[in-house]
């Protein structure tokens, strides 16, 4: 019923002016299924109270009218018909066996109404959803294609040609029979028309077909049956919808760049409270600086010059360097690591600085005074150039 793709779906304002113009064409289809209905349900009742003494819509005990009841007094009808899917059927009617035909062919009659109730409201629903221009209603995960509602609607139709099938047959028995006993009116139910149910079927039917010729015409051509000027407005609406979906997804891009460095920045490992370890455990190298108060495993190498001041945990630096946690402040020691004699630790004191193995327990060395010549480093200690204080003259470590 509808006369674009969904792939084809347009906004309300950017839709094609046949689908505009279809809607009141469908419009038209249900005044007239509706005129039809009523008509058919109209007739059905009165016949059906002529023909009954009780209502046929509720659950009532059978009983034919007091005229039907006077006319088929003793009348019997014997006939050779087709009827359903057998040929040449003998039957034989009379005023006891003939109440079963009268009772099919009521049940068909109602049951002809309901469906063509149940038929009409889903049609209506399908058409409004056309002029919404609504392809799928979402409640959360749930999803219903309007599809369903189209096939929903075809069933109901085709149920509508079976029910008027199963009752012309029974109907032409009862008129045959009616006649034959001297019945001349044509108010009773089986002498009502049932031309208004093939109407109401065949314009049902008649609005799927227009929408499929037309959707059709909309599929294969790149524009359908757009006119010049709808096809220049719909190209303007193309790229603006294009420019539009290009600048979502960079605004989108650029949402998650910032949602990462802001991850990024919250995930850090940065000391938290009084605690002045890493989050993370140490690992086996040693940053740099190293994790004792001065570069070398001893003291300050000459007495002569001070030794610099302790840093204070837990304070940063300066506002653009990286917290001090970062090169090893307040780590425990590693195994197989460096470390500086107990006397040295201080940082006081001009003792010799005495080399020792990587991963021996370190020997404290004995008070001695201050060497008069400084001993090499040594060699797998990294060197540095130093300086001889005034009282040591030129040394001959200097300039190494």
């Amino acid at each position: 019923m509808q006369l674009v793709s969904d792939l084809q779906q347009r906004p309300k304002k950017g839709r094609l002016k046949i689908e505009k113009s279809i809607v009141s064409f469908y419009d038209l289809c249900s005044v007239v299924q509706l005129v039809t209905f009523t008509i058919h349900t109209v007739t059905t009742m009165i016949g059906a109270n002529r023909t009954f003494r009780n209502y046929i819509i509720v659950q009532n005990d059978f009983e034919l009218a007091p005229a039907l009841v006077y006319k088929t007094l003793n009348c019997s009808f014997t006939t050779v018909r087709s009827i359903y899917a057998f040929d040449a059927v003998n039957m034989t009617f009379t005023q006891n066996s003939v109440n079963d035909v009268f009772v099919d062919h009521a049940i068909q009659m109602r049951l002809a109404i309901f469906v063509c109730a149940v038929t009409f409201l889903v049609g209506g629903v399908n058409r409004m959803l056309v002029e919404a221009n609504v392809f799928v209603l979402k409640y959360r995960n749930f999803y219903i294609w309007k599809d369903i509602i189209s096939a929903t609607e075809l069933l109901l139709l085709a149920y509508i040609f079976q029910i008027v099938a199963a009752a012309g047959q029974p109907a032409r028995l009862l008129q045959d029979y009616l006649r034959h006993c001297g019945v001349e009116a044509n108010s009773y139910l089986p002498f009502i028309s049932t031309i208004n149910l093939w109407v109401f079927a065949g314009v049902g039917y008649f609005t799927y077909a227009v929408g499929l010729l037309i959707y059709l015409n909309n599929a294969m051509p790149k524009y359908g049956v757009m006119t010049p000027t709808e096809i220049e407005e719909y190209k303007s609406w193309v790229r603006s919808r294009r420019a539009e979906q290009e600048q979502s997804r960079l605004l989108i891009d650029e949402a998650k760049k910032a949602h990462a460095r802001l991850h990024m920045m919250n995930s850090a490992d940065y000391k938290q409270g009084g605690n002045n370890t890493l989050a993370v455990p140490p690992t086996m190298m040693s940053p740099y600086p190293y994790p004792y108060p001065y570069p070398y495993p001893y003291p300050y190498p000459y007495a002569g010059y001070p030794a610099p001041p302790a840093a204070m945990h837990g304070v940063m630096p300066g506002p653009q360097l990286p917290p001090p946690q970062l090169f090893g402040a307040g780590m425990a020691p590693m195994p197989n690591m460096m470390m500086a004699p107990p006397e040295f630790a201080g940082g006081g004191g001009g003792g010799v600085p005495v080399p020792y193995d990587v991963g021996a327990p370190p020997e404290p060395a004995a008070a001695s005074p201050a060497p008069r010549q400084l001993a090499p480093p040594s060699l797998n200690m990294p060197r540095r150039r130093a300086t001889p204080g005034a009282s040591q003259g030129h040394s001959p470590l200097y300039g190494l």
